[in-house]
């Protein structure tokens, strides 16, 4: 091997380590070149962000939804909640109120007084007070049967006609057919059935028509 060759090899990697060098020297200046760029656009980004933060402060004083150390300085308003009104007292007369003829005109307020609570009812007293009460009076019951030949049978006529009578208490209809109708009626004690149906006999001709032959027939064994 030539003692030439070696330096030559040196060379070549002196040679490459200086390129390499200087390449990374121009990728540290261009690098520095950016960030130089960039110093100036932060700077002014971070002035943007001062005045949007004084901006938003500003807008929350201005509604009053700022810091504490902010609405320590606002006066809130008091709400005001009206008492209830009294009642104005009622004007009437005086015991020395006279006529203008006589000179005096005097008046005095009389204020509303609560009227007195009712009386308590002691258990003992409820029972006496049960047996003055009136005893009910026990009514008379039975059937009355309506039927009409040839047309048919008007029911609200017949029941009309029957609560009419002075001695009925109270009228159910137990069937209808038309032509036929069953009523159960309530008289008081001191009539009879007959009576009733007497009654409306003597009606017949002015409740019906002259073309209808009505029959009415009381029945005392009604349930």
């Amino acid at each position: 091997m030539s003692t030439n060759d070696r330096p030559t090899g040196i060379d070549r990697e002196l040679t490459w380590a200086l390129d390499e060098l200087h390449a990374a020297l121009q990728r540290a200046t261009e690098a520095t070149a950016t960030i130089k760029g960039l110093v100036p656009r932060l700077a002014a980004t971070g002035s943007l962000f001062d005045e949007i933060e004084a901006l938003v402060r500003a807008g929350r004083q201005h509604i009053g939804v700022g810091d504490a150390s902010a609405e320590a300085g606002v006066t809130r308003p008091t709400l005001v909640v009206p008492s209830a009104p009294r009642p104005a007292p009622v004007l009437q007369p005086s015991g020395s109120f006279t006529t203008p003829e006589g000179g005096s005109d005097s008046w005095a307020p009389v204020l509303d007084t609560p009227a007195p609570a009712p009386a308590e009812t002691s258990p003992e007293e409820e029972p006496v007070q049960e047996e003055a009460a009136a005893p009910s009076v026990e009514l008379h019951c039975f059937r009355l049967e309506f039927e009409s030949q040839p047309g048919p049978l008007d029911l609200r006529t017949v029941d009309d006609a029957v609560s009419e009578h002075p001695a009925v208490r109270d009228v159910a209809l137990l069937d209808y057919d038309g032509h036929r109708a069953t009523l159960k009626v309530w008289i008081s004690p001191d009539a009879s059935p007959s009576d009733v149906q007497d009654a409306l006999k003597a009606r017949a001709a002015s409740l019906f028509s002259a073309e209808q032959d009505v029959t009415i027939v009381a029945l005392e064994d009604a349930a």
